[in-house]
């Protein structure tokens, strides 16, 4: 049985334990400097093989809640610095065995090495093959950063942060982080446009999260959904159909149910609804590219508009 434990009671374990580890993978959305040079100072002498995952939008750096200068000091000293763009988690895996998951960032705040701190908590549990299972796909979907990514990164901040473009705000582009070709649940529309949900209150880096925080620029709007992975993979699954018939309903189900990557995979009702809000998605953003029609009286179908897509 594990208990609760605060971010500061988080810090004193790490502190007794990381200069003694050999491996060493932490997870946060968001790493900043302070909280980088603490870890740094406490694995000095022992030097463990260490994995850093983050969100790292480019958002997050305009705003100050990671830092590319931690990044840069990271890749510096051999650490696999990483990023996933839906990455809202915070886990920190000790060697083999030992995780702490909760709410506490690798960022001074989120640890307490700061005065003022938040107040995050966390527990502490004994790694099942499971939850070894999930860290690592959460690594194996992330992209890893060399130094010129982040001179590229930085580079792009400096050229968009003044503009009031969301969608440059929240995505990089592809010759700059080029995105997993996995594709999750948190990938799509969890409700109908317009229609607000916690997931996207807890997690605004979502895709469909950050669509519906500019839904009143439609431009902006129609852009980022073009942009979204859902999207693009529909597209693709479309163009990529041999068959003599447009793809129905039941067919797309049936094909993204094959094509996530969640583990466990989402039962079928839940991937029914997903297509249904990303059916109405594509009804307000997409028509210029994507038709859906009801044959009859039969399910929906989708057909490309070919000229848009030579």
């Amino acid at each position: 049985m594990s208990s609760l434990i605060s971010n500061a009671e988080l810090k004193s374990e790490l502190e007794a334990i990381l200069p003694i580890c050999s491996h060493l993978t932490i997870i946060s959305a968001f790493i900043t400097q302070s909280a980088t040079r603490w870890l740094s100072t406490l694995i000095s002498a022992n030097k463990p093989s260490v994995k850093l995952i983050g969100r790292f939008t480019p958002i997050d750096f305009i705003q100050g809640s990671s830092s590319l200068n931690a990044l840069r000091d990271c890749i510096e000293k051999g650490y696999e610095v990483r990023a996933l763009s839906n990455l809202h988690a915070k886990i920190y895996q000790v060697d083999e065995n030992t995780i702490f998951n909760g709410s506490a960032n690798l960022t001074g705040k989120g640890l307490a090495l700061v005065d003022v701190s938040n107040l995050e908590a966390c527990n502490k549990v004994i790694a099942c093959e499971d939850s070894k299972y999930f860290i690592n796909k959460i690594i194996d979907s992330s992209y890893e950063l060399s130094a010129k990514t982040i001179d590229d990164m930085e580079i792009y901040i400096s050229e968009i942060e003044k503009i009031n473009k969301p969608e440059l705000q929240m995505t990089w582009p592809e010759d700059i982080i080029s995105q997993s070709n996995d594709i999750f649940v948190s990938d799509f529309p969890l409700s109908a446009p317009g229609d607000l949900v916690e997931e996207y209150e807890v997690n605004p880096s979502l895709p469909f999260a950050q669509i519906e925080n500019v839904s009143d620029d439609f431009e902006a709007a129609s852009t980022l959904f073009k942009k979204s992975k859902a999207y693009r993979w529909l597209v693709k699954t479309v163009i990529d159909n041999k068959s003599d018939r447009d793809l129905g309903f039941g067919q797309l189900s049936r094909m993204l149910h094959e094509a996530l990557a969640d583990d466990p995979a989402p039962y079928r009702q839940q991937i029914k609804d997903l297509q249904v809000n990303l059916y109405s998605y594509l009804r307000i953003y997409a028509t210029d590219e994507m038709e859906i029609y009801t044959p009859g009286r039969k399910s929906e179908v989708l057909k490309l508009i070919k000229h848009q897509h030579k």
